[in-house]
């Protein structure tokens, strides 16, 4: 459980992205990736963003948004998710925003997991704006580092597994099958 997060059940896990942030006073940033998932079928990524201010605060009341990175096409190629898509990498619709004692949260849901919920936070870090991910792995608060999606023909999934570092810097998995 997140200290003081009052989330009853919940082992957080952190999936950590550490982004410096420039921007022109008052004008929001870039959306920041808290986290992405890759699939067996090719190189390309769904990313959770998260846009912040010059503050690192979120902006707006849904922060997260959710776009693919085409890798295979090149670097810096994005797309937005499909329609059908967003049942299986959409995001629930409800954003929930809280200030923290460290700075912000703001909690989101797969549609694909909806009882798994996760708290993007962001707080700044030696003059940084750093963004985090919490939610369940196993039995530990983890930093999440990937999340992988086995895809088999014709659409169906095989299992997703999760991939972090423990409390204890120790690398831990958890597999889930549908």
């Amino acid at each position: 459980m997140l200290p003081g997060s009052g989330f009853n059940n919940l082992t957080a896990v952190a999936l950590t992205t550490v982004a410096t942030l420039a921007s022109a006073a008052g004008a929001p940033l870039p959306s920041q990736s808290a986290f992405f998932l890759s699939r067996s079928e090719n190189r390309n990524q769904v990313h959770y963003a998260l846009s912040l201010d010059e503050a690192c605060r979120p902006v707006g009341t849904r922060p997260v948004q959710v776009y693919w990175r085409m890798l295979e096409r090149g670097p810096s190629e994005v797309e937005e998710l499909l329609g059908v898509e967003q049942p299986v990498y959409g995001l629930e619709d409800s954003q929930w925003v809280e200030a923290t004692a460290e700075g912000w949260r703001v909690r989101v849901s797969l549609k694909a997991f909806p009882s798994r919920p996760i708290d993007i936070t962001t707080a700044r870090v030696d003059g940084k704006c750093q963004v985090q991910a919490w939610t369940k792995l196993g039995n530990s608060v983890s930093q999440l580092e990937h999340v992988f999606v086995k895809t088999s023909w014709p659409f169906s999934v095989d299992f997703v597994r999760l991939d972090g570092v423990g409390p204890d810097g120790q690398p831990v998995h958890e597999l889930i099958r549908k």
